[in-house]
């Protein structure tokens, strides 16, 4: 099996391609960090399994990625592995041709599990991500208005947006990666519907969220 591993972060890729290999009988293992490496690794050694981070730097939506890797490697699985439980953006990648999503904090005997599931063609998903999917969709059915629903994370880096601090101020304050904070940050103007840092912190203070 050729597998492609798209992550920006190092020791993500290589825990990834670790269990890949442990998972199955596997020719390459190709890892990349940005969209146009993956798609250029898609083009040239024609995958069957594609590992895709759901927040990379500089690329807004990856439901875009995953159509533009369906074309490059149309016989691959696409398996969005995320730190975020994002609904929209999963629903978006779904939408795009992905095969599974699945949080990076799952166990690693329960990921390895569901990638065997995936390349035996069935559609995987977290549990958590599709608790929150049916209740958003049942809400839907019922004609409820949809409430906007923050983690703690997403709340802590909402407050210090309000506050002005940039990324990097953040990640210091929260000691997590600056990367990290821009996935953060875009899921907030994603769920606030906002185009801006600024009008995500309207947004959220009008709903009552600051």
């Amino acid at each position: 099996m050729r597998v492609l591993i798209v992550d920006d972060h190092p020791i993500a890729r290589r825990g990834l391609s670790t269990l890949v290999r442990d998972a199955f009988r596997v020719e390459r293992v190709v890892e990349v960090e940005t969209a146009n490496d993956a798609l250029l690794a898609a083009k040239r050694d024609s995958p069957e399994l594609i590992l895709l981070d759901l927040q990379l730097p500089g690329v807004p939506q990856t439901s875009v990625l995953c159509t533009q890797l369906r074309v490059a490697a149309p016989k691959a699985k696409i398996a969005i592995i995320t730190a975020f439980d994002e609904p929209t953006a999963v629903k978006r990648c779904f939408a795009a041709g992905a095969d599974a999503c699945l949080l990076k904090d799952t166990a690693i005997l329960d990921l390895r599990e569901a990638l065997q599931a995936v390349i035996a063609g069935r559609r995987v998903i977290d549990p958590r991500i599709a608790q929150t999917l049916a209740t958003e969709h049942v809400r839907v059915l019922r004609g409820e208005t949809a409430t906007i629903e923050l983690t703690q994370r997403e709340r802590q880096v909402l407050e210090l947006l309000a506050e002005g601090s940039s990324n990097r101020l953040i990640a210091e304050q929260l000691f997590i990666a600056e990367t990290t904070v821009k996935g953060y940050v875009s899921n907030l103007l994603d769920k606030l519907n906002a185009k801006s840092r600024l009008q995500a912190v309207i947004r959220a203070s009008e709903h009552g969220l600051l």
